[in-house]
This record gives C-alpha cells, structure tokens and sequence, in this order.
C-alpha cells in the first residue's frame, strides 16, 4: 500500500514539474528530459534516482526556479522513502527549510502553495512514520487535512482527494501502532467515507481499508463487526481475481477470528477458501497446514493437530532449504504448545530445543530473532517447571534475561509493551517459581539473591513499558541531535533485518554490520556523556542483595513483591537477614484487591468489613515477611494491582482495628534498583514552591478544590518559599520558577491515567486559551533537581492493564526529572483531611524529621484526634503515600524548633530548681 501511495504521489510530482510554466522552452525540455530519466530509475535504482534528480536541482537553482526545486526534493524523498534511506530524507527536509524561509513571501503568493506544503508535510509524515514517531507522523498528516479541508468543492482535484485519502489511512495507522484501536477506527471509517463519496470507483482501495478496519476490530476482539469488513473485502478479492496471497491473509483472519467465537464449522469454511486458491508448490502452504493444525487443536484432535503442524514445518524447512531461520524456529515453537496444551511435556521440551537450536550458529542476531528466542525460552521455562527440573529452568530463565537486555533498546511502540508483558514478564515468573521449589529443598541463600535479581529485572522491565507509555520524545540535558540520530539507526536497523529475514541478502548483511557499528558508537557516547539517560534506556545493571543491606539502616526492613499469573513472591531484606514467600493465587484474589481499593476510596464503606478483608490481605502479604522482624521502618516495592494499595492501611490485628501505620512508618519505590539511586540525590535547597490554582472559572472541567489555597500558603509557614495561587498558578510560571526550589508543592488536580498513561497530567491554572495541563511525557524535558514532589490531589482508577502504569509513569518522569522523592495519594482524598494531614506533613519535616516518619506522625495525629468520629476510615488518611529517598529536608527552621521546644524545658527545670 505504501509503495502504492508513493508512486501517486511521485507522478503527480513529476506532472507538476513538467506543466510548470517557464518562458524557456529549452529549459522546459531540460527539466522534462531529465524527468524521464528519473522515471526509469525512481525505485530500482537508488544512485541513479539521486544523480538525475541532483542534475535537475542544479538546472533550477541556475534558473532561479525555487517552486521546481521544490518539487524535485520533495520527488527525491518519494525515491528516498521507497528505499528507506532516512538520513537523505532528513538532510532534503533541511534544504527545504531553508528554500522556504528565503522565498516565504514570494511562496505565499504562489498559486501551488498549498501543494508545496501539503507535498512536505506528507513526505514528513512518511518520515516520521518510518521512525516510528507516531506523534509527530500524525501532526504532519493532521496538517493536510485541516488545509485541504479547507478548500471549496471545486478546488478539490484528484490530487487532494488522494492525498486527503492518505493523511486519514496514515493516521489511523499510527493509531493502530499506539494501540489506540477505537482512534485507528475511527480513522479507517473516515477514510472508506472520502473513498466511497469522493473515488467511489476505487474499489481496490476502499476494500483495502475495509481489510484494515477489520484488522483493527479484531484487535479489540470485536470478532462478529471484523468479520463484516474482511467479507467485504474478501468478496472483492474472488469477484474480481484478487492475488492468491490477499485471499489467503483475509481468510486467514476470518478463519481466526470464527476459532476465538468456536464457531467450528465456518472456520473450516474459510480453510477451504484458503486451499482453493493455493496451486502446486505454492509458497504459502504452510499457511494452510498451520490453519488447520489450529482448527483440529478446537476439535481436541491432537494426532491430526500436530500432523498438520510437522507438514508446515517439513514446507518452511523446504523454503530455507534446511539452513537455520527465524520461521524454522516459530514452526517448532507451535509444535512443543501443541504438546503442552494436551499435556506432553517431554515431547514439548524436545520441540522447544529443536527451536532454540535455530539460533545456535547466529553470531549477529536479529530484533526479530532475538524476540523468538525469549518467547520460546520463556516456553521452555514453564515446561521444565511442570517436568520440575527447577536448576535447568533456572538456567534457561538467566539467558532470557542476557536476550532481554539485549532487546531492550528495541522497544518502541503498543506491541513491544505487548510482547514484554506476554512473553518477557512470564520469564521472571518462571524463574521465581524454580528458584522456590529449589530453596524449599536445600535451604541455600544464593538462591534469594538470585530471586531478588529476578525481581528487580522485573521491574526493569515495568519501567521500560511505563517509559513506552509516556511517549516522551524529548529529554532533558541531551541534545536533540542525539536522540534524533539514535532513533534513526535503530529504525534503519530494523528495517533492514527484517528484509535479511525474508531474503538473505548478503549486500544487505554488510550494511546491518556498519548500521549496528555506528550505533553501538553512539550507545557509547549517551553512556558517556548523558548517564541518566543511558540509565534510563539501555543500563540493564540491577541492584543485589548485599549493595541493599549495605544501604538499609538497622531499623529497617524492605519487602519486594512479584506479582504474576499464578502466584505473588515476596523478598524481606533487613541489614542482616533475608527471606522469600510465595502466595499461590487463584481466579479471585485480583478481584480481592480490587474490592479493598475500592472500599478503601470509598468514605461510605463499611468500615468493619473494610478492616476484615484487609486483615486478611495483611496476613498473606506483609505478615510472613515480619516474622521474627523488630524494624519499625517499611519499603514497600509494589508490583502490579499493589501499587493501587496503601499498606499503611491495612488492618493487622483480628481482634480489634489495628491499622499498620500505628506501629511501621512505611514508604514505597518503584524497584530497589531506583531507590538506591534516589538515596544518592541531594536537593539543591529546602525553599518551597507551591501551587493552587482556582478552577473556578467556566475554563476548566476540574472541580475546584476549595482548601488548596489555604494548603499551599500553609506550606510556607514551615519552609521559606513562594505560594502561587489563582491566576498566578500557570504552566508558564511552573516551566520558568520550578527548577530554582528544592520542594514543589502542587494542591492541584493530578489525574492519572492507567489505561492510556500518556494522558496522565498535572494541571495549573486554565485560561480561555490554554487548558495548562503539564503531561507526564513532558517530565522528561525537566531539570528539577528538587529533594520532594507532593501531589495532594491525585484521582486516578485501576485501568484495564492492572500493573499501575500511570503510576509508575507519572513517578518515573518526576525522577528523571531531577526529584529525590514524591509524596502523593492513591485516589481524590477529601480536600479538608488532605488540609489537616499536609500541614502536619511539613511541620515533621520542618524539625528534621524523615520524610516517611514526618508522614507517619501526620497520620497517626489525624487517626488520633478523630478515633471517635467517621474520619477514622482510611479513606480520610490513608491514600497519602511517599516514595523514593526519604532522608530529613535540611532546613534552618529546625534549629527554630529545637529553640521552641528547648525553652518550656528550660523554664521547667529552672522552676524545680527553684523549688528545690
């Protein structure tokens, strides 16, 4: 479809170019000639393309012909995008920009402006495309839809219409990409709409994007409206002698999708439709063979299941002629599922290795075999647990890990978080699982440490789907050049393997080998010379038990969760012990999570059954780690549907209401790996900085919140600063004053956004203009440095994906950003509580107390002085929660405090002096 659009695109360049209306005919002749040229040569061969279309650029400029210049650049990266050749791209836009900027007044004159323009922005949006940079791909394409939009009936020609047509089809693409299906939809149908009303004979391209759209569909599983558009299609492919190949794909689909409804009967339909149009020696044979494997695994036929699936890999192998390949490897892959599902783990065990042995002799391996490999270890993992062969799991879970790192500055989009939370997060699961049952029989403490190191990886991995989610594509401290370049060769890189993959170009081979030099260069020097954000991207190293033991104090005690399918693994660590347990989990315990959240947000709850199920979730989570614990100090590392509960909370005595915060001051970190990380950060000063905007006004959907003002100024009688409120609480103020304070203080609306992460926001004051809303992706474009972030107003929900992404995301951009540590609530906590707990909040801190026992003493004042009224239920207090370095704020006031408290006991001790 793609080499489709450019080939349009291009001619129509080329009609432009030669109708160009020049008084030198010779010239004319010139430019038409060499046009020709360029036409023989536009997408077989790139060198010439550029030659001629060099050769006209030159005739242009000598005939001060900027409009053909133009038009020719923007030819060129029709060639240049066909042949994937980024770096030309990038370099003609920047000669277009300068064309533009000498000749605006002139171009805006010009009869064929728009087409100019629409012509660049395409062409950028293709670029960005190709780089994956779905946003920017977007902004491009959106361009030309608001101009051509903007044009009456009449000026609407072939030209618009196709290039209308396109700028949706794109767009609803990069949807797709996102994962954003119901926007990708949205797009599609736009999209058949301009088609069917505008080209209504583009019968090919209408049936195209019905196949998309139905492509779509599927994803979000709306199986029976899928079907619907790939008949559509289909039927065009038979009615008017469709390629083989089409047929085949959109059966295919309609043959899945008919499996996941177990309608039976039309699946086997499809697979006829699906031999009908396979002749002999067909390549897509396999297709079929493979089809049919899945539609007798429906029927419980496993005989005939895995005969169908040993014929397409005896085909698949015929292709490659018996030399190692990525589709080798996927064939025996299906094979050791089959077995495991009808429970053969022997011959599932064999096929894994025959599939693992496809790798063996790669000395430069692929993204995309490198991502096989790690879903058929993790496959392999999880059979050799079943066959309890717990020290070769192990093994085989530690070189998933070595293919993770490996991969891990490859994740760029929906479908790599996909994959990570599918196929990388059930690895650690594995691991954890053998790594148990190991130390449930030899008692050895290597193997926590080596669980621990399973953990953390894990939580590597959750980090680096949370950055995915924040689409953050500016850093701070990096130049743009850096991370232009970086995005550029991985996608170039990616690109390539995958056409290696299909052919096995020797010539291609020798350019993946310099493309991977250069980037392992440029991976260098971001190690070198912008260390956060090599951290961020591409640092794999992982804290261990003894670096953690060596940072705790004595009254310490840190407990990392692992949340997985079948079972959560907790790892107490304290200076001078460690343990591991595991909590086997059923169906129902996520909905027992759930139900405790939502009691727990919930005022009107009831308070005794509250304290019930907590005591009880209490009793499998926190309570085995404390066994024979005196710490009173707690480091939550919370793992999926946990990160949504404030252990503080929870009720620890089932005789009476016992709440843990009355005991355990408690404060939570993304991993340990972070944690350590953030004890290192010093703030730059204890000077506040605190926001409260109005949201008064009609400008804003946000409910005011009527103490944030009194909360804010509050702030400043402990800590010297500024408190901006109303109008004077802006994005612009926050973007120009943040970075000179070492505590913001935000008594603001902090949405976050589990479903769609990158949505996640903080929001400052709202004009008729401008919403002021600071997203999480723009975190990372900060220069902080602050020692404390508090976020007294989060609201936020369990999303569909259940590991706390907005979480996790809003937490992470505010620590790359610079902060140290982030004090904020689990849900909207009543404005007046949240007055009252705040204040005590900075008063603690004010007198040198730590930041997670300044908290602690807020809360326990609030239970106290309302122990007798209904502002004892743990929505009020318990939703406040602090993370990361926890250290005491510096602050002169705490020498006042001292000098306070000192004076009563001077006067009392003079008094009894006295006396005496």
């Amino acid at each position: 479809m793609k080499t489709y659009l450019l080939i349009i695109l291009f001619l129509f360049s080329l009609n432009n170019a030669i109708g160009q209306k020049v008084n030198d005919s010779i010239y004319e002749q010139k430019i038409y000639t060499l046009y020709s040229k360029v036409y023989k040569h536009i997408y077989t061969q790139q060198d010439s393309a550029y030659y001629y279309f060099n050769e006209i650029n030159e005739l242009t400029i000598k005939n001060n012909d900027f409009e053909s210049l133009i038009t020719s650049i923007n030819a060129a990266n029709k060639s240049a995008a066909h042949f994937y050749d980024l770096e030309k791209m990038k370099s003609n836009f920047k000669k277009l920009d300068s064309i533009l900027v000498k000749n605006d007044k002139i171009l805006q004159e010009s009869e064929n402006v728009i087409y100019i323009q629409n012509s660049i922005n395409f062409d950028k949006g293709i670029y960005y495309y190709l780089l994956n940079d779905n946003d920017k791909s977007r902004k491009a394409f959106s361009t030309i839809i608001s101009s051509i939009q903007d044009l009456k009936e009449n000026e609407l020609n072939l030209y618009y219409i196709d290039m209308l047509v396109t700028a949706h089809s794109f767009i609803a693409k990069t949807y797709f990409n996102d994962g954003k299906y119901d926007l990708a939809k949205e797009y599609y149908t736009k999209t058949i709409s301009l088609l069917e009303t505008k080209k209504a004979d583009d019968i090919k391209k209408i049936n195209r994007n019905y196949s998309l759209l139905a492509e779509v569909l599927k994803s979000q599983k709306k199986y029976t409206l899928s079907n619907q558009y790939f008949k559509k299609s289909l039927k065009h492919n038979l009615e008017n002698n469709g390629s083989s190949s089409s047929i085949i794909t959109e059966a295919n689909h309609l043959l899945e999708n008919y499996l996941n409804t177990k309608q039976l009967d039309s699946a086997n339909y499809y697979l006829k439709i699906i031999k009908s149009n396979l002749v002999e020696n067909h390549p897509r044979w396999n297709i079929f063979h493979k089809a049919k494997a899945e539609i007798l695994q429906a029927e419980n036929n496993y005989p005939q299941a895995e005969i169908e699936l040993q014929t397409a890999l005896k085909l698949i192998k015929h292709k490659w002629k018996n030399q190692p390949h990525n589709d080798i490897a996927e064939a025996y892959n299906d094979i050791g599922l089959l077995h495991t599902k009808f429970n053969n783990p022997d011959k599932a065990l064999k096929n894994y290795n025959l599939a693992l042995q496809q790798f063996s002799r790669n000395e430069n391996p692929s993204t995309i075999s490198q991502t096989s490999l790690l879903k058929i270890s993790k496959n392999k993992a999880q059979i050799l647990n079943v066959l309890a062969n717990s020290s070769e799991s192990i093994t085989i879970v530690n070189q998933a890990i070595q293919t993770l790192d490996i991969l891990k500055p490859s994740f760029k989009n929906n479908t790599d978080k996909l994959f990570l939370m599918e196929d990388a997060f059930p690895v650690f699961e594995s691991g954890l699982e053998a790594i148990y049952t190991l130390y449930q029989k030899t008692k050895q403490d290597s193997l926590i440490d080596k669980a621990f190191f399973y953990t953390e990886k894990s939580k590597s991995v959750l980090l680096l789907e949370s950055l995915l989610s924040t689409k953050a594509n500016t850093f701070a401290n990096i130049p743009k050049t850096i991370t232009e370049n970086e995005q550029l060769l991985k996608s170039k890189i990616n690109y390539i393997e995958k056409q290696i993959n299909i052919s096995k170009d020797n010539k291609l081979k020798g350019e993946l080998f310099e493309l991977k030099n250069q980037y392992r260069s440029l991976i260098n020097t971001i190690e070198t010379s912008y260390k956060s954000y090599f951290d961020l991207k591409y640092n794999s190293q992982v804290i261990s038990v003894t670096n953690v033991q060596s940072l705790l104090d004595s009254k310490d005690i840190l407990l990392s969760y692992f949340y997985g399918n079948n079972a959560i693994y907790t790892i107490a660590v304290t200076k001078n012990s460690k343990t591991i347990h595991q909590l086997k989990i059923g169906e129902n315990f996520s909905n027992e999570v759930i139900a405790i959240y939502q009691m727990l947000n919930n005022p009107k709850s009831n308070l005794e059954d509250l304290n019930h199920q907590s005591y009880s979730l209490y009793k499998k989570l926190i309570a085995p780690g404390l066994i024979n614990i005196k710490q009173n100090n707690i480091i939550i590392v919370a793992d999926g549907l946990l990160n949504y509960i404030p252990f503080s909370g929870l009720n620890i005595d089932l005789n009476k209401t016992r709440y843990l915060v009355e005991d355990y001051s408690v404060s939570y970190a993304n991993s340990v790996t972070l944690w350590k990380q953030l004890t290192e950060k010093e703030g730059i000063n204890t000077k506040a900085l605190a926001f409260a905007p109005s949201f008064n006004n009609t400008h804003s959907s946000l409910l005011p919140l009527p103490n944030n003002e009194i909360e804010a100024k509050n702030v400043l009688n402990y800590f010297t600063g500024t408190a901006l409120t109303s109008n004077q609480a802006t994005l612009k103020n926050f973007n120009t004053e943040s970075n000179k304070y070492g505590i913001l203080h935000f008594a603001t609306h902090a949405i976050i956004n589990d479903d769609t992460p990158e949505y996640s926001y903080l929001a400052f004051q709202p004009s008729k203009t401008n919403n002021n809303l600071l997203y999480v992706s723009d975190l990372y474009n900060l220069n902080l440095k602050t020692n404390l972030v508090t976020l007294s107003a989060c609201e936020s929900g369990i999303g569909n994906l259940k590991r706390g992404e907005g979480f996790l995301s809003l937490a992470r951009g505010f620590y790359f950003s610079g902060a140290a540590s982030i004090s904020s609530t689990l849900w909207k906590i009543n404005d007046a509580s949240s007055l009252s707990i705040m204040d005590a909040f900075y008063k603690n801190l004010s007198v040198g107390q730590t930041k997670d026992y300044a908290l602690q003493k807020a809360q326990l004042s609030f239970l106290n002085t309302n122990k007798e009224n209904a502002l004892v239920h743990p929505y009020y207090w318990s939703g406040f929660v602090i993370s990361g370095n926890t250290s005491p704020l510096e602050t002169t006031n705490y020498w006042l405090w001292i000098v306070l408290t000192a004076i009563p006991v001077l006067l009392l001790l003079f008094y009894i002096k006295r006396e005496n």
